[in-house]
């Protein structure tokens, strides 16, 4: 399979992603926070509980984590991606199979509400067959949308102002991290044994010496991202969770309310969503093959992205 390049894996799917998009429009419908929230808190307050310096030796095994994971060059993939905003969420859930090594992956991923997204990523081309609601937002016709993710390469990760979260891209934060880490704890995961990390992306190193890429990554995620791992006796991931927060005013613009947000300034609740995302791995080394979908049900919107991309960056 051909290779990935860093800055494509890293900057790109996240743009064509769509599924944090798609949560937000939908109107983030659950009250409760469930099981997922809540599993969340619970970490980050044992987490805070743990307290204290950076661990050295943690800073040694969490930094090598990445490298060892993509090593095992392919793996089955479970997600959670949690949206919350004004009070309400939604909770999108999925599951399949990825390369690690250059990202070809088969995805379905499934709304609180029923609707199923499939998503695939052959030669680094997306592919997604959408609910009906997306494919107006996004004016298309045939079921299947794809998006060259090469020409999408300098993309600010959002689609017409709604800035998207794409799991598979947290692997690529790993090999970023700082040398502030700490040890929870152990913990089972999918029936492995595994050492709990808090740890914290270096945006600049994520970004290398490409400073337009760097000041993108600063936007979207701050100077430093927290983030939790789990680690397997072979210091793999086995699981990783992150939280992002977005500015939605564009995206509930997108959705209708513009003539309301003129009459009514939304409040800050309401402008900001928090998409925490949840990855599991397992099954290291399953096999992986991943076919496109057939071109006469498929219609390329790369160039509608990357204008809606653009007039959103330049306001």
């Amino acid at each position: 399979m051909a290779r990935v390049s860093r800055r494509t894996r890293t900057g790109v799917v996240a743009a064509a992603g769509l599924l944090a998009g798609t949560t937000l429009i939908g109107g983030c419908g659950e009250q409760d926070p469930g099981p997922e929230a809540k599993a969340g808190t619970e970490a980050e307050r044992e987490t805070g509980a743990e307290g204290g310096e950076g661990d050295e030796a943690a800073a040694e095994v969490v930094r090598t984590a990445h490298e060892k994971t993509v090593a095992a060059e392919t793996a089955k993939m479970t997600l959670k991606v949690r949206a919350a905003m004004g009070g309400q969420q939604q909770t999108l859930t999925g599951d399949g199979a990825v390369d690690l090594s250059d990202g070809t992956s088969d995805l379905t991923v499934e709304a609180g509400s029923g609707e199923r997204i499939e998503q695939r990523v052959v030669d680094e081309t997306l592919y997604q067959r959408l609910p009906g609601q997306a494919r107006e937002q996004l004016g298309v016709d045939k079921p299947w949308i794809s998006v060259d993710l090469r020409e999408l390469a300098g993309s600010n990760g959002s689609v017409g102002g709604i800035r998207v979260n794409d799991p598979i891209r947290g692997l690529d934060y790993t090999r970023a991290l700082d040398d502030d880490a700490t040890r929870v704890g152990t913990e089972e995961v999918g029936g492995v044994e595994t050492t709990h990390y808090r740890v914290n992306v270096d945006v600049d190193e994520l970004a290398g010496e490409d400073t337009a890429e760097a000041e993108r990554l600063r936007q979207q995620l701050g100077d430093s991202l927290p983030m939790h791992l789990w680690l397997d006796d072979q210091d793999r991931i086995r699981r990783q969770q992150f939280e992002i927060s977005l500015d939605s005013g564009a995206a509930r613009s997108n959705s209708g309310s513009q003539d309301r947000s003129r009459s009514q300034p939304p409040s800050r609740e309401a402008q900001e969503a928090k998409v925490r995302t949840t990855v599991e791995f397992s099954d290291f080394g399953t096999e992986v093959e991943v076919s496109p979908p057939p071109a006469e049900k498929t219609e390329d919107v790369t160039g509608k992205l990357a204008r809606q991309t653009d007039h959103s960056s330049n306001g």
